[in-house]
Formats: structure tokens, sequence, C-alpha cells
């Protein structure tokens, strides 16, 4: 919960600081900076630990894989589609991320679907819609006009879904969590170089002339959003399984809702509240009670059978 309250953070962020930079810039030199923030943690965390940095291909080819098709794609067509749609269309196309992590998990590292699962998912989804009913008012899927807008934004959504489980198979060969962050974060930023080229030239005299609440925001997205709750995520990873970890999720649009009301002065409906109580509910039954729930069902089809 505390990692998605986290990333809501994103949004009223993004909205303050949108009329100072363009899209790639909020996208990427949030990253770029965390990853130079992050940097020196690395190193003394690989000096304590009597390990070299991982520049080796056969280590370096697993962070270039998770970097492009994760990271860089993610906030690639992140961007792209979030300016060739609506943003009720794209918080609808965010609601598949768990359910393609699930898939991808389930591919890549064998994870089992268990019924505790597919409940908690179902009740987790029911929760989400009732808090996301403006947006599901607001789509307008099948226009022509937004497809290539929500099929980008699917591509991220799947990219998202990649990466999480692509990050589980980095944490099960022993990398740390600043390894992960920082090659993947690493990787990314070299990638976004050319977007700084042709698509948006880097804005280095707004950035350098940035007022207190804009430099304030972009410290945020690059200490909070991209490094210390994805830290905590890495983290949560070695000790869940991703269909677990990312039903979470569904925790986003809730705290988007609280945010607004606290930072943008929105108004937070009751439909709303009730839809983030059952997500919660839900993310806790699967995250933390499924074993000893799928151990009082095998003891009753046990009592059954004799």
């Amino acid at each position: 919960m505390l990692i998605n309250f986290m990333w809501a953070t994103q949004v009223p962020v993004i909205k303050l600081i949108g009329d100072r930079l363009g899209p790639v810039a909020i996208a990427f030199v949030p990253m770029m900076l965390s990853t130079l923030l992050f940097l020196p943690a690395l190193h003394i965390e690989s000096r304590r630990r009597g390990r070299p940095m991982q520049w080796h291909w056969r280590d370096a080819k697993h962070f270039l894989i998770a970097g492009l098709f994760g990271t860089f794609l993610l906030q690639f067509t992140y961007t792209l589609g979030a300016q060739r749609t609506l943003g009720s269309n794209a918080a609808v196309i965010t609601l598949s991320i768990p359910a393609l992590a699930a898939v991808a998990a389930s591919i890549m590292l064998g994870e089992k679907v268990t019924s505790v699962r597919v409940i908690g998912f179902f009740s987790a989804l029911a929760g989400v819609l009732m808090t996301s009913v403006p947006d599901l008012r607001g789509s307008h899927f099948g226009n022509s006009t937004y497809l290539l807008g929500d099929l980008l934004f699917l591509i991220a959504c799947a990219a998202s879904a990649f990466y999480n489980t692509y990050c589980k198979l980095l944490i099960d060969r022993n990398y740390t969590e600043l390894e992960i962050l920082v090659y993947t974060s690493a990787i990314a930023s070299i990638a976004s170089i050319p977007l700084f080229i042709w698509v948006e030239p880097l804005p280095v005299n707004s950035l350098l002339h940035m007022d207190r609440g804009a430099l304030l925001g972009v410290l945020e997205l690059a200490l909070i959003v991209y490094g210390a709750s994805m830290l905590l995520f890495f983290w949560i990873l070695r000790r869940l399984d991703v269909t677990q970890a990312t039903l979470s999720n569904y925790a986003l649009p809730f705290f988007m809702g609280v945010l607004a009301v606290l930072v943008l002065h929105e108004r937070l409906s009751p439909l709303v509240m009730a839809g983030g109580a059952i997500v919660f509910l839900s993310t806790l039954v699967v995250t933390v009670y499924e074993a000893e729930i799928l151990a009082w069902l095998a003891q009753r089809r046990s009592a059954q059978t004799e």
C-alpha cells in the first residue's frame, strides 16, 4: 500500500510541473537524476559486499533487457500514449497491469494461479471499478481518434508487467535492489537520449530556471517515484510472487483520488472510499493470508473425502 501511495504521487506532481517541462523531459529527466543520485549508494554497497560493478556481458545483458523492454519502453509508450488518448481511457487500460503480470509470471516464472488469487483479483477489480466510475463514463473506446494512443498505453502496461516479472528473475539471480534500480534506469536513460535530440530537445534553459516548486517536483519524482518506491518494490518481490505483489496496483486509483483531494482540492466520493476499502481487503487476503486460506480449504476437502 505504501509503495502504491508513493507511485500515486506522480500524478499531482506531473500536473504541477506539466506547464514547465514537456512530456519526454518529465518522463526521463527525473529518471536520469535518480540514476545519478543512487549511483554513489550502489558504489558503497558494492565495496561493502566486495562485489565488483556488474559490467560483464553475462550480467549486463539482463539489465539491458529489463532496461530497454521494461523501463524505457514503459516510459516511452506511456508518454506517447498520454498525448494521443483521453486520460479516462488510459486510466481504464491501466487496470490490465495485474492481469498481464499474472500471465507473464505464469509463463516466465511458473507461478501458480490459486483460487484465492482468482477471487482476490476479481474482488479487487470490482473495488477499483468503483473508484473509476468517472473514468468509465468518460472513456471513448472504439473511437479511431484515440485508437493509436490506446494501443500505446496497452503496450506500456505490457512493458510494466514484463519489467515486474523480469526483475523477479533478477532478484532470484541474487542481484541487489540497488543494482536492479541503477542499472536498468541507466539503460533507459541512455536510450532516451535520441528522444531529446529528435523528438523533444532537452530544455536546459527551462531546467536551469525552474522555480522552487518545480524543482521540488522533479526531486520528488527522482527520489520517491523512480527511487525509493522501486527499491521497496524489489524488496517486496523477494518475499512475494509477482502476481501477489502487482495485485496491489489496484490501489493506485484510490490513492490518486486521495491525493487529488489533498493537493488539487478535489472531492472524494463515498463510492471511491468503499472501492478503496475493497481493494485493500482483497490485497490483504492475497498477500498475507493466502497460505492460511489454502491450508484451511485443503483441510475442508480432506475432511469431506474422509
